[in-house]
């Protein structure tokens, strides 16, 4: 690029700005360019040739951190010029300038929009190349037809483009994606190869999301993997003589994932996996990469025995290798053999000591994630010691937190005793400290409460030890904070059965109140302390240094502190209640909890008798939320892009002459047709809009900003989307192949051996021939106990089967036949059923089944129906009310005590549905016969008071069943 249709002026800016010899001196020059851009642009009839140079200038300002905001419009108007050059420099600017969330976004989506259906593919790729930089969830609706469209354009390079705008999608709205899975398979198979290559990045995220979705692209990913091996691409794609080497890695990932526990998938793999790794065998560091990849594939797949044979021999290469970088590639891949079969490091144990002391601290990292792999019961206390020594000597905070954690882990699952459990946790809590999680401190202490379970005389003796253990612990300047919050509570439970020569009860009791004087970072700690003290003090012991503590502690800024010292000095005063409350050695002991609160029924029936409101429970609520929508307008408003339509005259029977003066009654569901709260006793009327109901939800559509249930028109609620069942875990597979053959054994400890082989046989200890023929010995006691989760909540009683909601959801396409995880219910096709009811056929079936409805009780008022059940949900009754506009309002006295006597008294005497119970209200469906007009009932129940609404079409029935409605309920 020669710069000669650059003018001078920007000429001079670079070479000033590579002149300055300060941040000032460049700041004032770019504040001095600022304001020269600001005249440029302020002019009018700038050419397309001087706005480019303009905008690039404008670029090295935002490129050095200031602000060039004034330049951002500018650039959004050359994206509408017509000249190909302007358009292209405008939407690179805005690819700097911009983000997805930006104010002036909403002025680019006309213009992706004309531009992406333009017959120049350049616009196309200009256009494209912004969707993936600035498109956002709700520009998707938009974008996205006109993108899956592009899929199949004659140039390649929008092909590609598109593709990479389709896994943009799927990042920020994946169900968007799934609609379109026959386009997506026919990329993959597309004639050039740089569009397959980028559909491979879009299903390695799909494959992740569900492998089994993508299960029968296994051929298919097979033979894409061998013809490029084969090199049947063009050269272009080739990489120092290796064919289109990322391919290959992608293309080896997704095989890793779909051959995960899969045997059938897994064997169509083994052949094409041992080629590709001998033909990366050429000596150039892309085709290390490949094998790499090649061995993860090989360890993530169902085992087999050649593959790992020859994994393990290029590991070996690579571990052996005096090139660093080569190393640490064969260590890395060693920890991942080693999850199928530890023998397979056995011949490397020299290596991974002399690793181990390294100076290059990642491959040091590396190499102890190795050990943590490779741990078993021979050599976990080796591997231990190793792990605490660089935690000792390391000044890496995340390194120092990922061995707390590997340590932790390795203490309870290899532990060959409890006191070398209790010694190495001390150890992690001493350095560690505040990256020990909590959980682990509550692990030690319920160990030493619980003990094994077995022997409780060799319980004792273990809590004897933990308490002479810590009590030397105390003596420290210097401790952990949690540490001490351990101490305290052992010592607090079990200070009796100290045998430290020279301590005595008194003397720990001293001990313990010296340590309140220490500098502690939680403030939870001294609290720790302080219940010790309690504690220790039930017993009646009687200390001036406890006197003292609490004296000083009373008036402490810490309002929990300050509670425990009030409450110690209350329980004092009264011994007996004391001991009740702190007994010795009970924290082990099951308390008995009343989960029912039954000692609050008095209070409960007497608040209910008043009038209060009966509690919900959560899945009561947050089924009243589904169908309680906000009457104003709430969700994220935007602009609509297209526009509107000519207005039509309303008719002059459009409002119902029943219908009260405002829009219509605000009943139980409101103006907008929806339920409101039910805890409300009164509400204004709402006006109910006669033009567009904009509230609810909002998305970009390809029509403009419609609701994302599919607009005004439709006839039943979309049902919900399934979720996507997660793809399975990775299981463990354990080798069942044994040694390797030809492995050497490990090296047995002897006085001629050196210290870096004595160290070597003790980590690799239980690895090998001989480890994995040796039953491990069993461990002395238990690990320690997992804290066990709270007992969960009784389950309220369930409502009666005739007032449950029926479910409208119902199964969706999936992507790639992704699993439905579970199959259809029968309630399922409540919604479908409902949409249908106008068809002729669902007439009939409904005509005919009135004979089969209960028969009503006598009644003089009322022989025969006017009303048959109408089965619907919830949120179906919600999206109807507010189209019914004859509503009755009953209000009376009645002898009904439950809403389920209520429900049941309108399902034998009007012959409706009953649909939900809410609290003290209830929700009734009926249609009008022999149609099927729909005739809704609500009703509210108060000591000795019942509200009922009606919602219809017809006056004349919603009076008919009002008055029935007060002869049934009175």
């Amino acid at each position: 690029m020669s710069g000669g249709h650059l003018s001078k002026e920007f000429f001079e800016l670079v070479k000033s700005i590579g002149e300055s010899r300060s941040k000032q001196e460049e700041d004032k020059i770019i504040v001095g360019e600022i304001q020269i851009l600001k005249a440029h642009l302020s002019q009018p009839n700038i050419t397309a040739k001087k706005m480019k140079e303009y905008m690039i200038r404008a670029v090295y300002c935002e490129m050095l951190g200031h602000d060039a905001g004034f330049a951002y419009i500018h650039a959004v108007k050359l994206t509408h010029e017509k000249s190909l050059f302007a358009k292209r420099i405008g939407y690179l600017t805005c690819n700097l300038f911009l983000h997805k969330d930006h104010e002036l976004m909403l002025l680019l989506i006309n213009t992706m929009q004309r531009d992406l259906q333009s017959a120049n593919h350049l616009e196309v790729c200009a256009a494209l190349t912004s969707v993936c930089r600035l498109v956002n969830s709700e520009m998707i609706p938009a974008i996205s037809p006109l993108v899956f469209k592009l899929l199949s354009h004659p140039q390649e390079v929008v092909r590609k483009k598109a593709v990479v705008a389709v896994n943009r999608f799927f990042k920020l709205e994946p169900s968007i994606v799934l609609d379109h899975r026959d386009q997506i398979r026919k990329v993959l198979c597309d004639p050039d190869p740089s569009v397959m290559g980028a559909s491979l990045h879009i299903l390695f995220e799909i494959t992740k999301a569900n492998t089994q979705s993508c299960k029968d692209l296994v051929p298919s990913f097979v033979s894409i993997l061998k013809q490029i091996t084969e090199h049947r691409l063009p050269r272009d794609f080739d990489y120092h003589r290796m064919p289109a080497p990322w391919l290959q890695v992608k293309l080896l990932s997704i095989l890793g994932l779909l051959g995960t526990a899969d045997q059938k998938a897994s064997e169509q793999m083994y052949e094409i996996l041992q080629e590709c790794m001998r033909r990366a065998d050429s000596g150039v560091n892309v085709g290390y990469a490949i094998i790499y990849e090649c061995v993860k594939c090989i360890t993530r797949i169902y085992p087999d025995h050649s593959l790992l044979e020859l994994a393990a021999s290029n590991i070996s290469r690579f571990i052996s290798s005096d090139n660093h970088n080569l190393k640490y590639l064969g260590v890395t891949g060693l920890a991942q053999i080693v999850q199928v079969n530890a023998s397979y490091a056995t011949e490397h144990q020299m290596v991974v000591v002399d690793c181990l002391e390294d100076p290059d601290d990642t491959l040091k990292r590396k190499t102890l994630d190795l050990l943590f792999r490779m741990t078993n019961p021979q050599n976990a206390t080796v591997v231990v010691d190793k792990l605490t020594f660089h935690m000792r000597t390391s000044v890496d905070m995340h390194l120092r937190r990922e061995l707390v954690q590997r340590v932790t882990s390795l203490a309870e699952r290899f532990a060959p005793n409890n006191e070398w459990y209790v010694a190495t946790m001390n150890t992690v809590f001493e350095l560690g400290g505040d990256l020990v999680p909590a959980a682990t401190a509550y692990n030690l202490m319920r160990l030493v409460a619980e003990g094994t379970g077995e022997d409780e005389t060799k319980d004792q003796e273990f809590r004897a030890f933990a308490v002479n253990t810590y009590l030397k612990l105390l003596e420290k300047p210097s401790l952990s904070d949690i540490l001490v919050q351990v101490i305290a509570w052992v010592l607090g439970e079990y200070a009796r059965l100290a045998s430290v020569d020279g301590y005595s009860l008194d003397d720990i009791i001293d001990l313990l109140c010296d340590c309140m004087d220490r500098p502690f970072e939680d403030a939870a700690t001294r609290g720790y302390i302080v219940n010790a003290l309690m504690k220790l003090s039930g017993g009646g012991l009687k200390s001036s240094g406890v006197d003292t503590v609490i004296r000083g502690y009373r008036s402490s800024r810490l309002t929990d502190l300050q509670q425990r010292c009030y409450e110690f000095e209350q329980l004092r005063s009264t011994p007996g209640l004391m001991q009740r409350v702190l007994p010795y050695d009970a924290s082990a002991e099951d308390l008995a909890v009343n989960s029912g609160l039954t000692f609050l029924d008095g209070f409960v029936k007497q608040k209910s008798d008043e009038g209060a409101k009966q509690y919900q429970d959560a899945s009561t609520r947050a089924a009243a939320r589904e169908f309680v929508p906000e009457v104003h307008v709430t969700g994220k408003m935007a602009l609509n892009f297209t526009p509107y339509e000519a207005p039509t005259k309303p008719s002059a029977g459009a409002a119902h002459p029943s219908a009260p003066a405002g829009g219509g009654s605000s009943g139980p569901w409101g103006a907008s047709g929806s339920p409101t709260d039910s805890g409300s006793q009164a509400s204004p009327p709402v006006p109910q809009p006669a033009g567009l109901n904009v509230s609810g939800p909002r998305k970009w559509g390809p029509a403009g900003y419609n609701t994302g249930s599919g607009g005004a028109g439709a006839s039943a609620p979309a049902p919900d989307k399934p979720n996507v069942p997660p793809p399975p875990p990775q299981e463990q597979i354990s080798s069942s192949f044994g040694a390797k053959p030809g492995a050497p054994k490990a090296a047995e400890p002897s006085a001629a051996l050196t210290e870096k082989q004595r160290m070597a046989a003790a980590l690799f200890g239980g690895i090998g021939a001989a480890g994995s023929a040796a039953t491990p010995a069993p461990r002395a006691t238990p690990p320690p106990p997992k804290p066990t989760p709270p007992p969960a909540a009784t389950p309220a009683a369930a409502a009666p089967p005739a007032a449950k909601p029926l479910v409208g959801g119902g199964d969706l396409l999936d992507f790639f036949d992704m699993d439905s995880g579970g199959g259809s219910s029968a309630p399922a096709t409540a919604a479908p059923a409902m949409a249908s009811a106008p068809s002729a056929a669902v007439d009939d079936l409904m005509l005919l089944d009135m004979g089969d409805s209960p028969p009503s009780p006598p009644a003089p008022a009322a022989p025969i129906h006017i009303l048959g059940p109408l089965p619907c949900s919830t949120a179906q009754v919600g999206q109807q009310w507010g189209s019914l506009p004859s509503e009755r309002r009953v209000q009376m006295n009645t002898s009904l005590v439950s809403p389920q006597d209520m429900m049941n008294r309108l399902q034998t005497r009007l012959n409706v549905q009953p649909v939900e119970i809410i609290g003290t209200e209830g929700i009734c469906a009926g249609r009008v016969l022999p149609g099927n007009d729909p005739c809704f009932l609500h009703g509210k129940l108060a000591p000795g008071r019942l509200d009922i609404l009606v919602r219809c079409r017809d006056p004349m029935v919603a009076e008919r069943v009002a008055a029935l409605c007060q002869s049934a309920l009175a």
